[in-house]
C-alpha cells in the first residue's frame, strides 16, 4: 500500500495528523521503501494513531466532554445569574427597610391618636378594699370621693330539712314570689307525674324551668335542704317561696348577711355627695365611661383620682423611639463599607435611602414654639445620637428634663408636642410622611422595587434565550462528538489493517 493510501485512512484525523505522516514518509510516492524505514513509519503511524485514540478503541466519554465545552459557554449565563441574585438582594433588603417603615408608622399612631396611648388613663383608690375603678381611654381626668353605706346582695332561699334529697314529699304545689307579693310564676307542682315528690326531684324540675332562680340541695348534719338563689342581684331579685296549700310540709326561710339583715337588696352609696343605689356591686354610668367595684363599705369616703397613666404613654414613646432606630439602622447599614467586606451592602448608593434619610432626620427634629418649652424631642430627653439613633435619656440635664419628669411634670405639653396639629406636633409630621414614604405605588421604596422588579424580569427572559440557544449548542455538539466518537471507536480496525499493509511493504528477510 502506498503512503497515500496511509494518509487517505488518516484523513478523519485532521491535517496535523496528515502533515505529521507525510513529514515522516518524507511526501514519497515510492513503492520501494527500505526495511528499516518501513520499520519506522510503522512505529510513527502506531505512536500517532494511539495518541489520537488514546483509549484502546473504547472512543470518547462523549457526555462529559460536551459538558465540559457547555460549562465554558455557559459562562455568560453565570453573569446573568449574578446579576439576578444581586437584584434579588437588593429588593429583599428595600422590603425589610419597607416593613420596619410600617411598623414605625404603627408606633408613631399610637402617639397621635388621643384615645390611643395618651388617652390611657390610670385609676388610684385610696381605699382598694372598699372601692375601686377602670376608666376608658378619653375619660375625663379628676378626683371623685365614694362612701359605701351598703354592698348589693344576692337573694337566697333555702327550706326545713329532710332525712335525705330523696326523702317522699307529699303532694301539693309551691309558689315563687319575686320582687312583689304575689307569685310571679306558674306554682311548682309537687307529684309523681312531673317527679318533683323530692327535693332532688323538685330542685332538678325548678332547674329546667325558667323561674329566675337556681336550685340545689344541700346535705349537712341537719339532713337535706332544699337551696334556691336568685339569678339576679340586688332588690330586683329578692323573692318568697309559700306552700299555699300547706300539704307539702316545707317552710322556706330568707338567707341572711352576717348582721341578720335578709339578702337581696341593693347597693348603696354617694357619689361627691350623691346618692347612688345600684343592683349590682358593678357600679356603671354614675361617673362617665368609669366602672366602679365595690369591695365593702365604709363609713368614711374614698378618694378616687382618675389620671393620665404615665407608664403606657412612656412604653409607647419608647417603642417609637425603638422603631425608628430599627429604620436608621437599616439604612446605616446600607453606608457601611470599607472594603474589608467580601462584598458591598446591595443598597449602597441608593437615591431612596438617601432620601428616607433626610425625611427621617427633618421628622425628628420638629420644633413647635411655646409649649412651656417643650418645644421638641431633646427637650423630653429624646436625644440625637451621632449616627442619627435616638436615645431617652435617664436624667434630667441643665437644658432638658428626661422623659419621666416631663410626663410627670407636664403631661399636656408632652402631648402636644406629639400631637399638635397646628403647627403639626412630632407625631403628626412623622405620620403624614410615612404614609407618603410607604405609599404602596409613589413611595421610593416601592418605586424602587418597581425598578428592579422591571430589571429582574429582563434578565429572566435573557437566561430563558440563552439557555435555549445553549440547549441548541448541547443538541449539537452531542451530534458531533457522538460521530467523533463512533469514528475513534473504530480505529483500532483501521490501525490493524494499516499495520497490515505496512507489513506487506517490509517483506521477511531470507534467513
Amino acid at each position: 500500500m502506498s503512503t497515500s493510501g496511509i494518509n487517505s485512512l488518516l484523513s478523519s484525523l485532521g491535517s496535523s495528523s496528515n502533515e505529521s505522516l507525510s513529514e515522516l514518509l518524507g511526501n514519497s510516492n515510492s513503492s520501494t521503501t527500505n526495511a528499516g524505514d518501513t520499520s519506522g513509519l510503522q512505529d510513527a503511524v502506531n505512536a500517532i494513531l494511539n495518541s489520537a485514540t488514546n483509549t484502546s478503541g473504547s472512543g470518547i466519554d462523549v457526555t462529559s466532554t460536551v459538558d465540559a465545552i457547555l460549562q465554558i459557554d455557559a459562562a455568560p449565563e453565570i453573569q446573568l445569574q449574578n446579576q439576578l441574585t444581586g437584584l434579588n438582594t437588593q429588593t429583599a433588603a428595600l422590603q425589610q427597610i419597607e416593613s420596619d417603615l410600617k411598623a414605625l408608622q404603627t408606633s408613631v399612631q399610637a402617639l397621635t391618636n388621643p384615645t390611643g396611648a395618651f388617652g390611657s388613663l390610670a385609676v388610684t383608690s385610696s381605699n382598694n378594699d372598699v372601692v375601686s375603678a377602670t376608666a376608658a381611654n378619653g375619660t375625663a381626668v379628676g378626683t371623685h370621693t365614694i362612701t359605701v353605706t351598703s354592698l348589693a346582695s344576692t337573694a337566697a332561699s333555702y327550706s326545713s330539712p329532710l332525712t335525705s334529697g330523696s326523702t317522699a314529699i307529699p303532694a301539693g304545689t309551691l309558689d315563687i314570689t319575686v320582687g312583689g307579693t304575689s307569685p310571679t310564676v306558674e306554682p311548682i307542682p309537687i307529684d309523681s307525674t312531673d317527679n318533683t315528690t323530692t327535693l332532688s326531684g323538685l330542685a332538678t324540675y325548678i332547674n329546667k324551668q325558667d323561674l329566675g332562680v337556681t336550685a340545689s340541695v344541700i346535705t349537712d348534719a341537719s339532713g337535706a335542704r332544699l337551696s334556691l338563689v336568685s339569678q339576679t342581684s340586688g332588690a330586683a331579685g329578692a323573692f318568697t317561696v309559700t306552700d299555699p296549700t300547706g300539704t307539702t310540709g316545707l317552710t322556706f326561710s330568707q338567707a341572711v348577711d352576717g348582721s341578720g339583715t335578709p339578702l337581696g337588696a341593693d347597693a348603696s352609696l354617694t357619689v361627691d355627695g350623691v346618692p347612688v343605689s345600684s343592683a349590682s356591686n358593678t357600679v356603671t354610668g354614675v361617673i362617665p365611661d368609669v366602672t366602679l367595684t365595690l369591695s365593702g363599705e365604709s363609713t368614711s369616703p374614698v378618694t378616687l383620682a382618675i389620671q393620665p397613666d404615665l407608664t403606657q404613654v412612656g412604653t409607647a414613646i419608647n417603642n417609637f423611639v425603638s422603631a425608628y432606630n430599627t429604620v436608621i439602622g437599616d439604612i446605616n447599614a446600607q453606608y457601611t463599607y470599607d472594603g474589608t467586606q467580601s462584598s458591598p451592602p446591595p443598597l449602597l448608593g441608593d437615591p431612596s435611602l438617601d432620601l428616607l434619610q433626610q425625611q427621617l432626620l427633618g421628622d425628628i427634629t420638629t420644633s413647635i414654639s411655646g409649649n412651656s418649652g417643650l418645644v421638641n424631642l431633646q427637650s423630653i430627653g429624646i436625644q440625637i445620637q451621632t449616627d442619627g439613633t435616638l436615645a431617652v435619656a435617664s436624667t434630667s440635664s441643665p437644658d432638658s428634663m428626661d422623659l419621666n419628669d416631663a410626663l410627670t411634670n407636664d403631661f399636656a405639653a408632652v402631648q402636644n408636642l406629639f400631637q399638635s396639629t397646628s403647627p403639626a406636633g412630632v407625631a403628626q409630621t412623622l405620620n403624614t410622611d410615612l404614609t407618603a414614604l410607604t405609599d404602596s405605588v409613589n413611595g421610593p421604596l416601592n418605586l424602587d422595587m418597581t425598578g428592579i422588579s422591571s430589571e429582574v424580569t429582563d434578565l429572566n427572559n435573557q437566561i430563558t434565550d440563552f439557555q435555549a440557544q445553549l440547549q441548541g449548542t448541547q443538541t449539537q455538539l452531542l451530534a458531533e462528538y457522538s460521530q467523533i466518537n463512533a469514528t475513534l471507536e473504530q480505529m483500532p480496525q483501521t490501525l490493524a489493517s494499516i499495520n497490515s499493509q505496512l507489513d506487506a511493504l517490509n517483506p521477511q528477510q531470507p534467513t
